[in-house]
């Protein structure tokens, strides 16, 4: 795909991040399956800027400009991107000590020793403080918001009230500064591993990280082990999904980071919700860690995730899964005598299943007529078997085996994102000779979401589609039937942390009925090793 990068542009402003603010979000560098480029976005001249670039007909857009109504750097009113709903667990706004703070903006600007207060005087200062400071910020919503006397309404805000809608006086949460990253994925999300700030000290004081501690040299961050605290960690978890579920992140396609205060009893409270998941910044002491260290595929992954999530809910790509599935309803009853006649498909299964462990909840994504339930049940395998497949024709015949739990009409990611109404929990996770028609983003979806769910075992097989093959489709009248060669996005995928690589087998698999032409598969064996899982996945909302 040809993406295109939207940043905001610090030119001609006086932004306070303008001198510290001199990493930008590079997506290209993490990935060679798209070609990228950047376009930096001035507010003066957003909207001819845009439809500028909009002219140049690219397949997809990252949105980075973060500049809400009150910031001189373009965001919100010219992508038309923001919405609010709520939040979860959050700090109260009446029992001193009480924490004065912007309600919009980022990076801790006007945070500072005296956002604390202890009493009424203290907090009537810091309000009269951040009235000022904000003074500029609100001559510029008023322009943004077309109102003709700009003076008058910023002058019109109490210098000492707190019902400001630009400012929030909450209780102040005395523990520490955690964020958890989540990553919405199709109706639900992932969340990621948490990370903990750490600051250099500041005796007598209560600990926040401030606009200047927030750029120190000595702030840094690290991961959180799920082993030290598993309680804490999931709690950190929890809130952090939903924040994402109420605070209308959903609408942007990738997710959020949530900024969380943990107090020394373990409860945990969302401070804030900020609407951009990754940085994408190959350097620097605030590099996507959650992303490139614990989530499956990394940011390579991520990029294809967060097209997929868009590509999913276009009818287009509907369109190509439902001429697929009558192409299969086509020849259902023919299938297994080709099966038989023209593929090693079976075998390559055999091979697996008397090899390996596959007891428990076995996921049977693109089941077609039942072939894995065929061979577990010759291997005498103790295993409850859901089939999911999108031909209503070749599911009705995998029901007929007899061999499975259930049959549903369901995609492989639709049946991935709502596994819970399936199955309590699933064991193994099982694909064949099916990937290749996803088209590469929806593969690395279908990918990620595996490694995720999956306690025990992924099992898939990655077809080498040849172009001659897709092209001979095309020449006979099946291009609906376009397939792709993933192998090498497999293999750059590599091993998600927490698992292991225990079987990859190259052979012959099958020639095609309608083009003759002859196709290699890789099938890939892959185990969960330890016994922690340090992903908490959230599905769709199940409507009342």
């Amino acid at each position: 795909m040809r993406i295109c990068v939207l940043q905001s542009s610090y030119e001609g402003t006086d932004s306070a991040l303008q001198d510290v603010d001199d990493m930008l979000a590079q997506p290209g560098l993490f990935t060679t399956e798209h070609t990228f480029s950047y376009r930096f976005i001035h507010k003066a001249t957003a909207k001819e800027e845009i439809d500028a670039l909009a002219a140049e007909g690219f397949d997809f857009y990252f949105n980075f400009m973060w500049g809400t109504l009150d910031d001189p750097v373009a965001g919100v009113l010219e992508s038309r991107n923001a919405r609010r709903r709520g939040a979860p667990p959050v700090p109260g706004s009446d029992r001193f000590p009480l924490f004065v703070k912007p309600a919009n903006g980022c990076a801790s600007q006007l945070i500072d020793d005296q956002s604390v207060c202890h009493n009424q005087a203290e907090l009537e200062g810091a309000l009269r403080r951040i009235n000022s400071a904000l003074y500029k910020a609100r001559v510029r919503r008023a322009e943004a918001l077309g109102i003709e006397d700009k003076r008058a309404f910023a002058e019109s805000y109490d210098p000492i009230g707190r019902d400001s809608d630009d400012i929030v006086a909450q209780e102040f949460i005395d523990g520490e500064d955690y964020t958890c990253t989540v990553i919405q994925i199709g109706d639900g999300c992932i969340a990621l591993t948490p990370h903990k700030y750490f600051t250099k000290e500041r005796p007598g004081r209560e600990k926040f990280l401030t606009f200047e501690l927030k750029f120190d040299d000595e702030t840094h961050i690290k991961l959180v082990r799920k082993k030290d605290n598993p309680v804490l960690y999931q709690r950190l978890q929890k809130v952090a999904t939903e924040a994402f579920m109420v605070s209308g992140c959903q609408g942007s396609n990738m997710g959020c980071d949530v900024d969380l205060r943990a107090r020394p009893d373990g409860e945990v409270f969302a401070i804030e919700v900020n609407p951009q998941p990754a940085a994408f910044m190959p350097e620097g002491p605030f590099q996507d860690l959650p992303i490139v260290h614990r989530l499956p595929g990394g940011l390579a992954a991520v990029i294809n995730i967060f097209i997929a999530n868009y590509l999913l809910r276009n009818a287009a790509q509907q369109g190509v899964s439902e001429k697929i599935a009558a192409e299969y309803d086509s020849f259902a009853p023919k299938y297994d005598t080709l099966l038989d006649k023209c593929t090693t498909i079976a075998a390559g299964i055999k091979a697996l299943t008397e090899s390996y462990d596959y007891d428990g909840t076995v996921f049977d994504l693109a089941c077609g007529t039942g072939v894995v339930g065929r061979v577990l049940a010759e291997s005498k395998r103790g295993s409850r078997l859901p089939g999911f497949d999108i031909t209503s024709r070749m599911g009705d015949i995998c029901r007929s085996t007899g061999l499975y739990e259930h049959v549903h009409i369901e995609s492989m990611e639709a049946a991935l994102l709502n596994c819970h109404r399936f199955a309590d929990s699933v064991d193994h996770i099982v694909c064949f000779s099916a990937l290749h028609f996803l088209r590469p983003e929806i593969f690395t979806f279908v990918l990620v979401l595996c490694f995720t769910l999956a306690k025990r075992s992924v099992s898939i097989s990655i077809d080498e589609i040849p172009d001659v093959y897709n092209e001979n489709l095309e020449k006979k009248g099946f291009g609906s039937m376009h397939s792709f060669n993933h192998l090498d996005s497999m293999l750059a995928f590599g091993e998600p942390p927490n698992w292991r690589l225990t079987k990859s087998t190259r052979q012959y698999s099958w020639t095609s009925p309608v083009t003759r032409d002859e196709i290699y598969t890789t099938y890939f064996r892959f185990d969960r090793i330890g016994e922690s899982q340090d992903l908490m996945f959230k599905g769709p909302e199940v409507p009342n």
